[in-house]
């Protein structure tokens, strides 16, 4: 009679461990591409808002002093920074993957280190100030031209909240 209660125990047991190994197989075979899509998307993100920033500067250079721009900046993941210090705008994301990218696209460019990726804006004809940074959620960028720089005779462009 021991032997038959048993028998039930047993199986069940067998069928339980294998879901389990079943369930951790395919996460284990889905995950990684799940987070290399979502490296992937956040990276094209990051060039959109990278480029609306840019040709919002391009704008606002060309109008001239005292021309001003709002722009609604989303952001799903990663930090961008203004660095008045290096007259550019910078876009940092540690990935889940790692995905091999490097190089410029569309004036924009992209270094690694690790899992970390850099992308960043520099420009040499434009003075800018500012030092906010824009992290997750959706973030109102005011944009300005504070009239010329009297020591590189260069725009001063103010990025900020």
């Amino acid at each position: 009679m021991g032997n038959k209660a048993l028998s039930p125990f047993i199986s069940t047991t067998l069928i339980i461990m294998i879901g389990i190994v079943a369930i951790s197989l395919v996460l284990s075979l889905v995950k990684p591409s799940l987070d290399k899509a979502r490296d992937s998307t956040i990276i094209s993100e990051a060039f959109q808002n990278l480029n609306l920033i840019d040709n919002t500067i391009r704008e606002i250079v060309s109008e001239g002093e005292g021309a001003r721009a709002t722009i609604l900046l989303g952001v799903s993941e990663g930090k961008y920074e203004i660095d008045s210090n290096s007259e550019g705008i910078n876009f940092t994301y540690i990935m889940k993957t790692g995905l091999d990218i490097s190089g410029q696209k569309n004036g924009i460019n992209i270094t690694r280190a690790g899992n970390t990726i850099y992308l960043f804006i520099i420009y040499t004809k434009v003075d800018i100030q500012g030092s906010d940074h824009f992290t997750r959620g959706d973030n109102s960028v005011v944009i300005s031209h504070e009239g010329i720089n009297p020591t590189t005779n260069y725009p001063m462009i103010y990025i900020g909240k």
